[in-house]
C-alpha cells in the first residue's frame, strides 16, 4: 500500500458545515438570540467576510485571533449590543454540536482505519474541532485532531504539514496524502508541501487546468477503493 497516513480536512470534508446550511441555521439560531433579522444577504456578507479574514490571516496580514474577532463584524449587527467578538464565542459554542459526517465519511474512516493512521489537519479552533470530531461516529476512526491552532500556524503553509508529520513521525511524504474540499487550501497546500492530495469536489466545480490533486471523488465512500 502506497499511503501510511491520510489527513483530513473537518469542515465539509469530515463533518457538514457550509454544505448542508448547518451554517446558515447557526447563524439564523445566533442573530435571533441577539433581536437581528438574518436575512440571506446578511448571511452572504458574513460568509464573505469570513473568507476575506481568513485570505489575509493565510497571508499573514492579520492574526488567526483577528478573524474570530471581526468576523462578525458588520454593519447590520453593530446595534444589537453584544460585541464581533462575543458573538464568535456563541457561535463556536453552537457549532461544537454539529457533528455530521459528510456523505461516505463514515464508511471510508472505517475501511482506511484498518490499516491506515487517520488524523485530521484543519484550520480553526481547537476546541470547536475537536469537540465536534469528539461528538461524531467518526472520532474512534481518527488517531488525533490537528488544529491551526493546536500546530499553531495555518493551513496552506508548508510548515502546518511538515509540523503534523513531525509530530506523527512520518518522514517520509509519499506515505502521506490530505484530503479536503478546499482547492486552494488542500490540494495546493499539499502540492506545495510535497504531499498527494484528494480533492473532495462535493460541488462537482470545474477542475482547474493545472489540475494538482492527485485524485478527485464527488464523496468520501469513493475514496478507499483508489488508494487501497
Amino acid at each position: 500500500m502506497k499511503y501510511e497516513i491520510v489527513l483530513f480536512d473537518i469542515d465539509d470534508t469530515l463533518l457538514t458545515l457550509e454544505s448542508d446550511g448547518t451554517w446558515r441555521k447557526m447563524f439564523g439560531r445566533l442573530l435571533n438570540e441577539v433581536g437581528v433579522q438574518a436575512t440571506d444577504q446578511n448571511y452572504q456578507d458574513f460568509i464573505d467576510n469570513n473568507h476575506r479574514l481568513w485570505s489575509q490571516a493565510e497571508n499573514d496580514e492579520i492574526s488567526t485571533e483577528a478573524v474570530f474577532d471581526n468576523r462578525f463584524d458588520l454593519p447590520f449587527i453593530q446595534d444589537c449590543g453584544v460585541s464581533a467578538a462575543e458573538l464568535d464565542i456563541r457561535f463556536q459554542e453552537l457549532q461544537q454540536h454539529e457533528s455530521t459526517p459528510t456523505k461516505g465519511a463514515l464508511e471510508c474512516c472505517q475501511k482506511m482505519s484498518q490499516s491506515l493512521d487517520l488524523y485530521t489537519a484543519s484550520n480553526g479552533k481547537q476546541k470547536t474541532q475537536a469537540t465536534r470530531v469528539q461528538g461524531s461516529p467518526l472520532a474512534p476512526y481518527l488517531q488525533k485532531v490537528f488544529t491551526s491552532e493546536n500546530v499553531q500556524t495555518l493551513k496552506p503553509k508548508p510548515e502546518f504539514f511538515a509540523k503534523i508529520l513531525r509530530e506523527v513521525g512520518v518522514a517520509d511524504k509519499q506515505k502521506v496524502l490530505m484530503v479536503g474540499d478546499t482547492y486552494g487550501e488542500d490540494v495546493l497546500g499539499a502540492h506545495n508541501f510535497g504531499i498527494d492530495s484528494c480533492w473532495l469536489n462535493l460541488k462537482q466545480e470545474a477542475t482547474p487546468e493545472s489540475n494538482l490533486c492527485t485524485y478527485q471523488v464527488p464523496d468520501l465512500g469513493k475514496l478507499p477503493a483508489l488508494i487501497m
